[in-house]
C-alpha cells in the first residue's frame, strides 16, 4: 500500500474523516496511531514488533535518562537505546552482505562456502525510524528537549504514518510540540496539502515510473546495445528519476501530514542546481544529511580538529551514508566517492579562499555555469554506480559519458518522450532561476485552484491502473 495508489488513498480518506470527527486529544491521537499501526501491518505484517520494541525502548530509556541522578546511568540508558536501534538495523540490514563479503573473503584464503540463497525482509522504514529513536534520546540526553511522559504522543511521533516509509527523518524537536494540542486543520494547510500531492503524484506516476519503463531500465540493463548518445540521455533520465521518485514521495507525505493539521520538514531544496558538491549535500535528503552532521559528523569533532581528522570525519559519514541506503559495495564506494569529492572540495575551497581575483571570478555567470555543469557531472557519475547492473556495465555507461560524439534528438533508440519527461521533471527548478531574477506574482490557493485540484487528483486515483513500481526509498 505505497503512497501512490488507490488503496492508500481510500485509507487516508478513512482515516482523516475519523481523525477529524472525533472530540479530544486522546480519542484523536489513539485513532491515528492505530490507523499507523494498520498501515504498518498492511505493509510490512511480519514486522509489527520491531517499531513496538524500539519505541518502548526508546521511551523508557528517555524517561531513565531525564530522571538519572548520575552520568553513569544516563549514558547506559543512551547506550541501551543507541545499541537496539543499530542492533536491529544491522541484524536486518546488513547480515546478507556480511555473509557475501566473508564468503569472498573465504574464497581468497581457499574456504569454499555454500552462496547464500536466502533473503532478510527489510522491515517497513527501519532506516528511517531508527534513526528517530536515535536522535530523541540523543536529544534527551543532551538536555534540548524533555523526556514525553505521554507514551501515545511518543509512539504517534515514531510511526505517524505518511512519512513512516521512506522519511523524511522527523526530529522530535519538531513533531513533539505539534502534539501538545490536536493542531487546527486550515484552508491553507488542505490547499496546500492538495498542492503537494498532486505535485509529488505527477513526479512519481508521469515522470519517475515513465521515465523507468520507456527508457531508463532498458538502457541500464543492457549498456552495450545502445550508443554513447542514448546512454547519456538515459543517464540524465535516471538522474531525473530518482529526484522525481523520492521528492514526489516526500511531497505526499508532506500533504497528507498537512491535511491532519502537521507540518513535516522540508526534505528537498532544488539539488540540481548546486554548483559543488558541498552544495548539493546542502539540497538533498536535508533529514538524512542534517541528521548526520549533528549526530555524527559533530561528535566526532567535525572540522574543529587537524584537516587530516576532518578529512577522516568527512570520509566516515559519507561511507556510512552510502551503506545507509544499501549493504551492497556499490552503496560503499557511492559513499567513498562522495567522501572524496568532499575532501577535495573543501581542500579545493580553502586553497582559493581569499584570492581576491578568484573571488570575483567566481561571483560571475560564467563561473556559476561551469561550476554547475562540473557538479552535475559529479553527481551523475555517482548515480551510475548505484543504478549499473554490473561493474562491466557500469565502465560501459561511464566511458559513454566521455564519448564527444555528437547527440542527436532524432534516433529512433531514443523516445523523443524522454527529453520531455526530463524537462517536466526540472521544470521546478529551471521556474526557480527565472523566480530569482524576475518577480513574479504566485496567485493565492483558493477555492478554484482546491477543486481542480481535487479532480485532478481523483482523476488519477480512479483511473489509473495502480502502480506497479514502489517508491525507491522504500527499499533503504
Amino acid at each position: 500500500m505505497i503512497l501512490a495508489s488507490k488503496a492508500f488513498f481510500l485509507f487516508l480518506l478513512i482515516t482523516a474523516v475519523g481523525y477529524q470527527l472525533l472530540r479530544g486529544r486522546t480519542a484523536k491521537y489513539a485513532f491515528l496511531l492505530v490507523a499507523s499501526y494498520i498501515f504498518y501491518a498492511l505493509c510490512s505484517p511480519w514486522y509489527l514488533w520491531v517499531l513496538l520494541l524500539l519505541t518502548g525502548i526508546d521511551y523508557l530509556a528517555a524517561k531513565m535518562i531525564e530522571d538519572a541522578s548520575d552520568e553513569r546511568s544516563r549514558r547506559r540508558w543512551l547506550k541501551l537505546s543507541i545499541v537496539s536501534n543499530l542492533g536491529l538495523l544491522a541484524a536486518f540490514k546488513y547480515t546478507g552482505f556480511a555473509y557475501d563479503t566473508g564468503l569472498s573473503l573465504g574464497h581468497w584464503f581457499g574456504y569454499e562456502a555454500a552462496p547464500r540463497s536466502w533473503e532478510i525482509l527489510l522491515p517497513l522504514g527501519i532506516s528511517f525510524h531508527t534513526f528517530q529513536g536515535i536522535s530523541y534520546t540523543v536529544d534527551v540526553y543532551r538536555r534540548q528537549i524533555r523526556a514525553v511522559r505521554s507514551l501515545l504522543d511518543y509512539s504517534l511521533f515514531v510511526a505517524f504514518f505518511p512519512q513512516m516509509a521512506a522519511g523524511p527523518i522527523v526530529r522530535a524537536i519538531e513533531f513533539l510540540p505539534q502534539l501538545v494540542q490536536p493542531p487546527r486543520l486550515s484552508f491553507a494547510q488542505i490547499g496546500d496539502g492538495l498542492h503537494l500531492v498532486a505535485r509529488g503524484l505527477f513526479k512519481k506516476l508521469v515522470i519517475a515510473d515513465t521515465l523507468d519503463s520507456l527508457f531508463v531500465s532498458l538502457v541500464f540493463a543492457d549498456p552495450s546495445s545502445y550508443t554513447p548518445g542514448a546512454i547519456r540521455w538515459a543517464v540524465v533520465a535516471w538522474a531525473v528519476q530518482v529526484y522525481c521518485d523520492f521528492s514526489g514521495y516526500t511531497d505526499i507525505a508532506l500533504g497528507t501530514a498537512k491535511w491532519f493539521g502537521f507540518e513535516l520538514p522540508a526534505n528537498f531544496h532544488l539539488p540540481y542546481l548546486a554548483t559543488s558538491i558541498t552544495d548539493f549535500w546542502r539540497r538533498w535528503h536535508l533529514s538524512l544529511s542534517t541528521w548526520l552532521r549533528d549526530y555524527l559528523y559533530f561528535p566526532l569533532g567535525g572540522s574543529k580538529g587537524s584537516a587530516a581528522r576532518t578529512y577522516f570525519n568527512l570520509m566516515a559519514i559519507f561511507v556510512l551514508c552510502g551503506l545507509w541506503h544499501g549493504a551492497t559495495l556499490a552503496w560503499m564506494v557511492y559513499g567513498v566517492y562522495n567522501g572524496v569529492l568532499m575532501s577535495l572540495h573543501r581542500i579545493y575551497d580553502r586553497t582559493v579562499s581569499g584570492m581576491s581575483w578568484f573571488d570575483r571570478w567566481r561571483k560571475t555567470t560564467a563561473w556559476a555555469i561551469v561550476s554547475w555543469a562540473f557538479t552535475f557531472l559529479q553527481l551523475i557519475l555517482g548515480l551510475i554506480l548505484i543504478r549499473m547492473a554490473n561493474w562491466q556495465s557500469g565502465g560501459t555507461i561511464v566511458q559513454s559519458l566521455f564519448d564527444f560524439a555528437p547527440v542527436s534528438l532524432l534516433r529512433k533508440e531514443t523516445p523523443s518522450l524522454v527529453p520531455l519527461l526530463i524537462f517536466l521533471g526540472l521544470f521546478g527548478h529551471m521556474a526557480a532561476v527565472v523566480r530569482s531574477r524576475v518577480k513574479v506574482r504566485v496567485p493565492n490557493f483558493e477555492w478554484p485552484q482546491v477543486t481542480a485540484t481535487v479532480l485532478a487528483i481523483a482523476g488519477v486515483v480512479v483511473f489509473s491502473p495502480g502502480v506497479g513500481k514502489t517508491f525507491l526509498y522504500i527499499q533503504f
